[in-house]
């Protein structure tokens, strides 16, 4: 399997949008249970695009397996920027996470961003591990802050400085 690693084209907003509602449906990993709709989705990839922000995806056979971005806040925040990212079931464990993170942070440095902050659940013990891994360290912890069919998690807060 070859699994291309590239910055996000408009085109690629459908079958992101179907990773995207594919890794929300699973309930575990992101805060949304399912994607938003396809303009809504189609607005946000066209935003990072004009905005230049990173925004990488994983690309097998034309489908987007994975993705990661990282969207600089506004005004007194556009120094800091909130990292997003996820692997479809059938592509983890394979260092795609990775490959995408590293693609992403060295844009925001590009993009002059000082600092990449994400949220991740305690449960994730995966994507926590990369993220120590890659340099965040956590910041903070939200006690069950998230609760989802019956079960608690708690929300883990991590940063990495980039300058």
């Amino acid at each position: 399997m070859s699994v291309e690693i590239r910055e996000i084209r408009s085109g690629d907003a459908p079958s992101y949008r179907a990773a995207l509602d594919a890794v929300c449906r699973e309930r575990r990993f992101l805060a949304g249970l399912a994607a938003p709709p396809p303009r809504a989705t189609q607005a946000f990839v066209n935003r990072n695009l004009a905005r230049g922000h990173p925004h990488f995806v994983a690309v097998d056979a034309g489908a987007v397996v994975g993705w990661c971005d990282a969207i600089p806040g506004d005004a007194g925040a556009a120094h800091v920027a909130r990292m997003g990212m996820a692997v479809a079931k059938p592509y983890r464990g394979q260092g795609i996470g990775r490959r995408l993170m590293e693609a992403v942070i060295e844009k925001a440095r590009q993009n002059g961003i000082e600092k990449i902050e994400l949220s991740v659940y305690a449960s994730n013990l995966g994507a926590v591990a990369l993220y120590v891994s890659a340099g965040f360290a956590t910041e903070g912890k939200k006690l069950r802050g998230r609760l989802v069919d019956g079960s608690y998690d708690d929300v883990v807060l991590m940063g990495l400085f980039l300058s």
